[in-house]
């Protein structure tokens, strides 16, 4: 049977600028099928994307099987799910296994589709980290703004440890608003709670780990190969992008990395 929403979704990705092609396949009986993906995208920096719509739980196995086979085709991921799959704008909730996973995967929030206003929509799902071990303040933002895809070489070193190719489609503007409004969650739920209202290094911490799209918990190496990489990415010498662009997002970068430096005592 047709899939709407995956052809829908490839239709909206053809209106990217960064994309080449989007073409919608036949959804496979499930994706634990080599491959099994709802469409594949291919963007004009030669990268190619395998995006997953997920209309049912998925298991934290099936998430790294398919990260793993994708990678060793040179194959980007991304997962798209119902919203209704995930927990409701403002609620705070303990995440199953396979949604942390998802959460992980792309720094701290998840793709998702739904029905804003009765209009299909591509929103994103983000989560701040509470007092509590696990639980999750979530909030959706439904104005997500699908202007760009990429496909990046990420590091992991918990839960779907590895190397991955992950499919990216927030841009850097768009990041640092949602670790703007994270942080604003982090503030709001200590006022509510018998904690001291202040921003702890650990928060700093996290938001640095955050800019250089890597784990916490990443060593030294990992750290400074993840600063290398977005380094030359966005060095105002030799980026691509917006030459303002470029310098902001290589002070952020830069900034981040020195802070993580200073925190863990690294030389």
């Amino acid at each position: 049977m047709e899939n709407i929403v995956a052809n829908w979704l490839a239709a909206e990705f053809r209106n990217v600028q960064d994309v080449k092609s989007a073409s919608a396949q036949h959804r496979k009986s499930n994706i634990y099928q080599n491959h099994g993906a709802d469409f594949v995208i291919e963007t004009w920096m030669n990268s190619r994307l395998y995006v997953y719509v997920v209309d049912k739980a998925i298991k934290s196995r099936t998430i790294k099987n398919t990260l793993k086979q994708n990678t060793n085709a040179s194959v980007g991921t991304l997962f798209i799910l119902n919203k209704d799959l995930l927990p409701a704008d403002s609620e705070t909730t303990k995440l199953q296994d396979w949604q942390n996973d998802l959460r992980i995967m792309n720094g701290g929030s998840i793709y998702a589709y739904g029905l804003v206003d009765e209009i299909l929509t591509v929103i994103q799902v983000n989560f701040s980290e509470t007092m509590h071990q696990h639980v999750f303040d979530c909030w959706h933002t439904l104005d997500f703004p699908l202007d760009t895809v990429s496909v990046r070489r990420r590091e992991f070193t918990n839960n779907i440890k590895g190397t991955w190719y992950i499919g990216d489609i927030a841009s850097p503007q768009f990041k640092r608003r949602i670790n703007q409004e994270r942080a604003s969650q982090r503030f709001h739920y200590r006022t509510k709670t018998t904690h001291p209202v202040t921003v702890a290094p650990v928060d700093e911490l996290n938001a640095a780990y955050l800019a250089l799209q890597i784990e916490v918990s990443a060593g030294q190496e990992a750290v400074k190969e993840a600063f290398r990489k977005m380094a030359r990415e966005y060095h105002p010498d030799v980026s691509e992008h917006d030459k303002e662009e470029a310098e902001q997002r290589f002070k952020e970068i830069k900034s981040a990395y020195d802070a993580i430096k200073s925190y863990r005592d690294w030389k």
